[in-house]
């Protein structure tokens, strides 16, 4: 009798599992075509990226890895902000922290859903430039632990973002607005960062965008600056680190 009592009160890890992709394919049926989450995710990224690009006498296969980091940043760090506020506004939310699912899986149901978001889009780019701009892949290796380590660790941070005291989706939005555009210029978007200045270089180690684009960089056939190894572990770090206070501020909320 005791066992049963226990089994019922701690379900499975497989149980967590299957509730955290329930809700990551919820959020994917409501908020993938949000106009809010398409423009900031996929049309502001592309955007911003052509205003500060045009003109410079570059070649545009150069450009490329900037352009997935900055797609995939923007997309990756769009869907939480936008989805956990907007349950809140209309108090659906509430129904999520009283269901029968740990915070952690349900934290876990928002990055997933982020991710996949995040990793459809970071592929147009790629696409577009392999196929029309003479892009080569030099290291599949590192191109894949940019798209799965960097798109993982974004949606995380994204999720963090998404605990901030805001009840509305533009008030979250101008937050990670906040935190997202100066992060672009430290992280090797528009300037590699082995070419930045020497203040520039030391501020990268602390953006977790720096070693995704790092491994972008890599993975195309440019000059890199961590390491595959560095960048790697990095990512891993910034991931759990940012899970880790998402799970203690969804905690705060619900006390």
């Amino acid at each position: 009798m005791p066992s049963q009592e226990a089994a019922i009160r701690k379900p499975s890890p497989w149980d967590e599992l299957r509730k955290a992709w329930a809700i990551s394919h919820k959020d994917m049926r409501i908020y993938y075509f949000q106009p809010a989450v398409l423009m900031f995710g996929l049309l502001l990224p592309i955007a911003i990226f052509f205003a500060f690009t045009i003109g410079r006498d570059v070649r545009a296969v150069t450009l490329f890895p900037g352009l997935m980091a900055l797609t995939l940043f923007f997309s990756t760090t769009t869907v939480a902000p936008f989805s956990v506020p907007w349950e809140k506004m209309t108090r659906t939310f509430e129904r999520l922290l009283f269901a029968p699912i740990s915070l952690p899986a349900a934290v876990l149901g928002k990055v997933v859903s982020a991710f996949l978001f995040g990793l459809v889009i970071s592929v147009v780019p790629l696409a577009i430039g392999l196929a029309f701009f003479g892009s080569t892949v030099a290291s599949f290796g590192a191109l894949i632990l940019a798209l799965i380590l960097g798109n993982l660790c974004l949606a995380t941070m994204g999720m963090l973002i998404s605990t901030v005291k805001a009840d509305t989706p533009p008030k979250v939005m101008m937050v990670l607005n906040v935190v997202r555009l100066p992060l672009m210029f430290i992280s090797g978007i528009f300037v590699a960062i082995p070419t930045l200045p020497y203040w520039g270089r030391v501020l990268s180690w602390f953006s977790p965008v720096s070693y995704c684009s790092d491994l972008f960089y890599r993975g195309l056939g440019f000059q890199e600056y961590f390491g595959m190894t560095v960048s790697s572990l990095m990512l891993v770090a910034f991931t759990a680190a940012m899970y880790f206070l998402s799970v203690v501020r969804m905690r705060a909320w619900n006390r």
